[in-house]
């Protein structure tokens, strides 16, 4: 006997429009909830929270630059503040380009410590030395976060020297400046770096840098963003590498036993170095070769300067034979030898340190790492001495 045969039934299908709008509205419901959760749970909202992306844009040839005109609020953990960038695309007080008769200049380059990463545009050491000239002397701060020497150079060449400086800052952060001058960039902003060849020759890589607008346009998108999401900042903030510095047991944290400060540092590590103190001299002979004189400020580490203050870290770090100032005594030699006027900021900063109660106003912000308010007020003292800008005691 013939049986027909059994047909199941069939659920119709969605569309793919009809899946896509779930999809969406899946999402777009998660991130309402997030979004709400972070702020129900009382997360402190952060604008620009360690999105310094919002101040710089796209450059061919250094990877990024100063965003010339912007502004707005910054803050982290630790502080809050105003960054405005001149029309010139220096942070601080605004020059015309064509000199003043009977009035020097000085021009500033550095990373995100020049910058002045934490503090207002009114209290980084550049702002505090050309106000304290009483317009005798006009400081020019051209600092870009995330730069490396190598950048600086090329900043130099193409910009810096229009400007026709008397003095030249260099300002040499040695907790990351190495690194930099090895690196690529990020998928952000890729950067520009130089190959030393066996016969000490510099060669420019990955150069000019070609134009990326669907990143640029999410990069736009997220700084937007940014400004006004409270879970996108709660997860800049769970998401950061940087943790709280080390603290009694200094001596035995990784950061200097797996880096250029371990008793033999690593090939990466010491060509690091080497790079850094080649490019160093390459810059300082441009500035030479410009008319200016050129001054190299080497700023320390905030751990380098608790283990200065600190006789029995000191004490251990020897014992482990940790040479916690490879840096700075590596490139003060190579400066030395080529007759370079070199401040080495760690004495000064330690001893103003020293100073302070503990619990007490620091010189860095003792999670973000970079100079505080007092520590620019130190430094700008300490540069004003050697430029004969005296800053007026408070």
């Amino acid at each position: 006997m013939d049986r027909a045969p059994r047909q199941r039934a069939r659920a119709p299908r969605a569309s793919a429009k009809a899946r896509a709008a779930l999809v969406i509205g899946g999402l777009a419901a998660g991130i309402a909830a997030g979004e709400i959760g972070a702020r129900a749970v009382g997360f402190r909202f952060h604008p620009h929270m360690r999105n310094r992306v919002h101040f710089a844009e796209p450059d061919p040839v250094l990877g990024w630059k100063n965003l010339a005109g912007a502004s707005g609020a910054y803050g982290g953990n630790e502080f809050e503040t105003r960054v405005a960038i001149n029309e010139a695309g220096q942070r601080g007080p605004s020059h015309p380009l064509e000199r003043t008769p009977g009035v020097a200049r000085v021009a500033i380059l550095g990373d995100s410590q020049a910058w002045g990463d934490g503090v207002g545009d009114d209290e980084t050491f550049a702002a505090l030395l050309d106000r304290a000239a009483r317009g005798r002397v006009e400081v020019l701060d051209f600092a870009c976060p995330g730069y490396g020497t190598d950048q600086e150079l090329l900043l130099f060449d193409r910009e810096v020297v229009r400007w026709r400086p008397d003095v030249v800052v260099i300002a040499v952060f040695v907790g990351n400046d190495p690194k930099d001058n090895l690196s690529d960039g990020t998928w952000q902003y890729p950067k520009p770096r130089f190959d030393v060849t066996a016969s000490g020759e510099l060669v420019l890589r990955g150069t000019p840098i070609e134009p990326r607008p669907l990143v640029q346009a999410g990069i736009a998108v997220y700084r937007e963003a940014m400004r006004w999401s409270a879970l996108l900042n709660a997860i800049a903030e769970a998401t950061n590498g940087t943790a709280p510095p080390p603290g009694h047991r200094l001596p035995g944290h990784p950061t200097v036993y797996n880096s250029v400060y371990a008793p033999e540092p690593d090939a990466k590590s010491t060509r690091a170095l080497a790079v850094t103190e080649r490019l160093l001299l390459e810059l300082v002979a441009h500035v030479r070769a410009s008319g200016a004189r050129p001054l190299v400020m080497l700023i320390p580490e905030l751990w380098q300067v608790d283990v200065a203050v600190r006789p029995q870290w000191r004490s251990e770090l020897a014992e482990r034979r940790a040479d916690w100032r490879r840096p700075q005594r590596v490139l003060r030699r190579a400066l030395r030898e080529d007759g370079v006027e070199t401040i080495d900021l760690l004495p000064t900063l330690a001893r103003a340190a020293r100073e302070s109660p503990d619990g007490g106003p620091h010189v860095f912000l003792r999670q973000w790492r970079h100079l505080d308010r007092r520590g620019h007020e130190v430094v700008a003292r300490r540069l004003g001495a050697s430029l004969g800008i005296p800053l007026t005691p408070r």
